[in-house]
């Protein structure tokens, strides 16, 4: 009856090891590809870029390695989205300001911009990837961060540019100010594309979140996100 009684209180503790196992072996496989990212990264010409876009590179292979689409895969878009920034930590050395620029580089989710040209279409090239990579970087982005059916890919950016912006600014009424900045340049100048009272919102998180994380650098990023309909 006691190894009965024993037996019976140890099987939850028994169920949890493959788990556990689970999840150490993503955290290595996700570490690995953080490496595997700077080697990738460590060539002549990106040595003599800002520290911050180097590190911007960096997360840019990190998102788009075999590791991070299977870690996006199983994980909730808040997961992603953290694992995201803490990964731009990490590289940055815990310089908040400079995460949140690498986690905006990383996280670009056009690979052009279509510029209004007299009524026609210009396509701006805005990233130095093929666009193989572009399109696997972009199908390892989490979806649904404010889990509603809208493609919310984009609005990680709006969050880091924010955050990043109320690093230098400051203020909030110039970060809001460069924000309607964006979204006013984007209805006039793009095609197809108009002022998003959904990214001004994500904005607004972003630009919250950032004096909390330079208060707790471990804060996750996901904790300032509200609900954006």
């Amino acid at each position: 009856m006691r190894n009965w009684r024993f037996g019976t209180c140890l099987l939850p503790f028994l169920l949890l090891i493959p788990f556990q196992r689970a999840g150490a072996q993503q955290h290595n496989a996700l570490l690995l590809a953080e490496q595997q990212a700077k080697r990738e990264t460590a060539t002549p010409l990106l040595l003599l870029l800002p520290s911050v876009i180097k590190q911007g590179y960096v997360l840019r292979n990190f998102i788009g390695s075999e590791a991070f689409g299977g870690f996006d895969s199983s994980a909730t878009p808040e997961d992603s989205f953290d694992e995201i920034y803490y990964t731009a930590m990490s590289l940055a050395h815990g310089d908040v300001s400079n995460a949140c620029l690498a986690s905006v580089f990383g996280c670009l989710e056009h690979e052009y911009l279509p510029v209004n040209f007299f009524g026609s279409e210009l396509r701006i090239p805005i990233t130095s990837e093929s666009h193989a990579e572009f399109a696997k970087r972009f199908s390892h982005l989490p979806t649904h961060l404010y889990h509603i059916a809208e493609d919310d890919r984009d609005k990680m950016q709006h969050f880091f540019a924010s955050a990043w912006l109320k690093s230098w600014l400051g203020m909030d009424w110039l970060v809001d100010f460069a924000g309607e900045l964006v979204e006013a340049g984007e209805s006039v100048f793009l095609l197809g594309d108009a002022r998003d009272p959904r990214d001004i919102h994500a904005n607004q998180d972003g630009a919250r979140f950032e004096p909390q994380a330079e208060a707790n650098p471990d804060l996750p990023p996901s904790s300032a996100l509200t609900p954006n309909p």
